[in-house]
């Protein structure tokens, strides 16, 4: 089982009571390993309980209070923060072995970017793929896209489009889901869509070209210009090249696109 992750990065006031917690672990965390945490952070030997013995030294508290979190510090010196290491956490959603189609919807072909890892000889290469957007922008463009597939469905003959009516529907209900997640953050949070584990089951050569971001949206674009059968071959091409994805992972075909937190 490999996982991908979507992360809501909340601005640090936005905390509120635990703001200054959050604002002392930020502080001490940077003085004691010299930058940010973030999930590819990396921890050897003891380092992670020396660390956190170390902080809960400086903060007065007993070991198991300490909670952690990941962290970023945008261009203007403003922190934003994900607490982790709780059984439920509000800021993450997980999907195994695929990646929900709504996810693609929030994010743009440009907020594309790449974690990045030295081979050797001084050479990197990409080994796993995010996007990034701002909350603010991510809620316009799910409302943006649920319009669409509404007209769409108005619109939509079944039949021949079965298939596509029936994943438009699908969507228009996960987008729902994800509205009323996105709405409990401040739209200033931003949201990250890493693929993580799943990069190292699509070919390196094919990670440059992995575009599903555009390719649901242009599903949507032709759905909602009356091209149902060009929507529905297009789709069926997106659910092919997941359905092969997973088959990598798992052996097994996709038959679920439902988001899991």
């Amino acid at each position: 089982m490999v996982i991908s992750v979507l992360m809501v990065y909340q601005p640090i006031e936005s905390t509120r009571e635990k703001e200054s917690y959050w604002r002392s672990y930020v502080s001490y965390y940077e003085e004691y390993w010299d930058g940010p945490a973030t999930p590819q952070s990396s921890w050897y030997g003891k380092e992670y309980d020396e660390f956190r013995k170390s902080l809960s030294n400086h903060l007065g508290l007993n070991k198991k209070e300490v909670q952690d979190c990941f962290f970023q510090k945008d261009e203007e010196g403003s922190y934003f923060i994900v607490p982790v290491g709780e059984e439920v956490n509000i800021n993450i959603f997980r999907a195994e072995n695929f990646i929900p189609f709504e996810w693609f919807l929030m994010f743009s072909k440009e907020e594309k970017h790449y974690f990045y890892t030295h081979t050797g000889f001084g050479a990197i290469q990409p080994d796993a793929i995010y996007y990034h957007a701002i909350v603010e922008h991510t809620t316009q463009r799910l409302m943006q896209s649920k319009e669409v597939i509404e007209s769409a469905l108005n619109s939509i003959e079944t039949g021949s489009s079965r298939y596509l009516a029936e994943t438009l529907k699908e969507l228009h209900d996960n987008i729902d889901n994800l509205q009323s997640w996105l709405s409990g953050f401040d739209p200033r949070s931003f949201i990250i869509l890493n693929y993580a584990e799943i990069c190292s089951h699509i070919e390196p050569d094919s990670m440059k070209n992995e575009d599903s971001v555009s390719e649901i949206h242009n599903v949507l674009s032709l759905a909602g210009e009356g091209k149902f059968d060009e929507a529905e071959s297009a789709l069926t091409y997106l659910t092919s090249k997941w359905r092969e994805i997973r088959a990598v992972i798992t052996g097994d075909r996709l038959e679920s696109t439902s988001t899991v937190q």
